[in-house]
């Protein structure tokens, strides 16, 4: 009964915080919305930060769970690296559909938890890209040029955006109709084009 009612507070909080952001969300609220006493709140959770903050962690774990596998089970290239890395965080925007709106709050507006949670999560993301650029230059798998910072920032950029302009493009696009496994594939053949060392033409 009781892990019932952390699950369901979990799930409802994760519902408003994504719609509303996390300052517009009371506790009377999240309580009403989630049929359980709003005490519960500060039992299992600390209070309204606290439960926010596992909504976070519940959001971004995914990420730390690819990265784990990635160690684990190294790809065979850098270029092998970038292709796992951006199948898998289509796969976790999928599977985490409010994932791109709690990014965009935190950025526009960071509570506590941003440095906490997000940043953590996103200085993971980086130090896994950044060293596979730098490892792909080395072996001369990629452009001598690269500039790694930049290439992070980019591929990033690249596999998120589609999920987080999703909404707007289907207005005026036939975007709509397509997945993000075809977007993905689409993206990676276009960002490594431009990064791919090509002997040939040298």
């Amino acid at each position: 009964m009781k892990k019932d009612a952390q699950v369901k507070l979990i799930e409802t909080a994760t519902l408003l915080f994504a719609q509303k952001g996390f300052n517009a969300v009371s506790i009377r609220e999240l309580a009403r919305t989630a049929n359980v006493n709003s005490a519960l709140i500060s039992y299992y959770f600390g209070g309204k930060e606290g439960l926010y903050q596992e909504v976070l962690e519940e959001q971004f774990i995914l990420i730390a769970q690819m990265l784990r596998r990635l160690e684990e089970s190294p790809p065979s290239s850098p270029t092998e690296a970038i292709i796992r890395y951006a199948n898998n965080i289509s796969a976790i925007h999928e599977q985490r559909p409010y994932l791109t709106r709690f990014i965009l709050s935190e950025l526009m507006n960071p509570t506590p938890c941003c440095e906490a949670v997000v940043k953590k999560y996103i200085s993971c993301i980086f130090g896994f890209l950044h060293t596979t650029f730098e490892e792909g230059v080395a072996k001369g798998e990629f452009k001598p040029d690269l500039d790694h910072d930049f290439a992070t920032v980019s591929l990033a950029g690249i596999m998120n955006f589609f999920f987080i302009a999703k909404p707007i493009f289907q207005g005026f696009t036939s975007s709509s109709e397509k997945t993000g496994e075809e977007y993905t594939a689409q993206a990676l053949n276009t960002f490594l084009n431009g990064i791919l060392r090509r002997k040939d033409h040298e």
